[in-house]
């Protein structure tokens, strides 16, 4: 895209924002790894996960990948990942510039959140929860593996224990310390949906929450945000924003995504796709007319 194209886009974004009554917020893995949480970065991972990058593992993503299932065979090394990785990403990190900046954005704007990520980013940026739906679940969360009951379980101090004991050399945690369910003394898992055992009762509050906003939304200006959206779960986000965006009296659509930012023709005259860095974006929108 020329950078004469860019600014108008930018310009527009910027001033459909003002405009705006209502401004729901659709975000994905783009938007945190332009907040430096990038899985895909090699660089990241040898600073961040030395030691797993001695099985020869070269990205955060590729050692998700590696350890996404636990199992008799792999369970000790599957908390020494996982427990790493959680401290890492979902206590460790502070929140990310775009995030903070879009927090700036949208403040004194009726808005709402939805997001496929699970790092807390959003809370850590000042996002209220009556403000978000969370729909894939919560790296600060454990919950019965098998399921035997809907209780999520705050895993912060489970995690420091994990770190704190195990061995570091053979990267295995202690059997002793693998977490157990309080209900049914079964293995404890992420709550991270993957199949359908998959503890989605705390997050329905949200769900209704979300339809909520929208419903409101219909007597004034929608502006649909979507940040950092591919195709890994294009049906929680991507193509119900298209729907919403068909299907509104009044809103529009402003998708960033550096990699897949095209708008499908039914919806192009109330769309506008920015195929852009999210984090250049959102600092290029926050910055006032001169």
């Amino acid at each position: 895209m020329s950078t004469r194209a860019c600014s108008d886009k930018v310009e527009t974004a910027r001033r459909l924002l003002t405009e705006a009554d209502f401004v729901l917020i659709g975000a994905g893995a783009g938007l945190s790894a332009a907040a430096g949480l990038n899985y895909q970065d090699p660089r990241l991972f040898q600073e961040w996960y030395p030691q797993f990058a001695r099985l020869g593992l070269t990205t955060i993503w590729d050692a998700i990948v590696a350890h996404w299932s636990a199992n008799n065979a792999n369970r000790r090394r599957f908390w020494a990942f996982w427990a790493h990785h959680i401290q890492r990403i979902r206590y460790d990190a502070p929140p990310g510039a775009p995030y903070l900046g879009l927090a700036r954005l949208v403040n004194g704007k009726r808005h709402f959140v939805i997001t496929t990520n699970v790092d807390a980013q959003f809370a850590k940026a000042g996002f209220p929860p009556e403000v978000m739906f969370t729909p894939q679940g919560d790296y600060g969360k454990f919950q019965c593996a098998t399921p035997c009951s809907d209780p999520l379980y705050d895993n912060l101090e489970l995690v420091r224990s994990l770190i704190a004991s195990m061995d570091e050399t053979d990267l295995m945690v202690r059997e002793s310390d693998v977490p157990r369910c309080p209900g049914c003394g079964g293995y404890l898992d992420r709550n991270l949906r993957s199949d359908d055992r998959f503890v989605e009762a705390p997050y329905l509050g949200g769900r209704a929450a979300y339809q909520a906003f929208l419903n409101r939304s219909s007597g004034g200006k929608l502006l649909l945000l979507e940040l950092g959206v591919g195709f890994n779960t294009p049906g929680i986000i991507r193509w119900p924003f298209e729907h919403i965006a068909l299907r509104h009296p009044n809103a529009c659509l402003i998708r960033v995504n550096l990699g897949d930012a095209d708008v499908p023709a039914n919806i192009k005259t109330r769309s506008i796709g920015v195929p852009e860095d999210v984090a250049s974006v959102l600092d290029d929108i926050g910055i006032p007319n001169a």
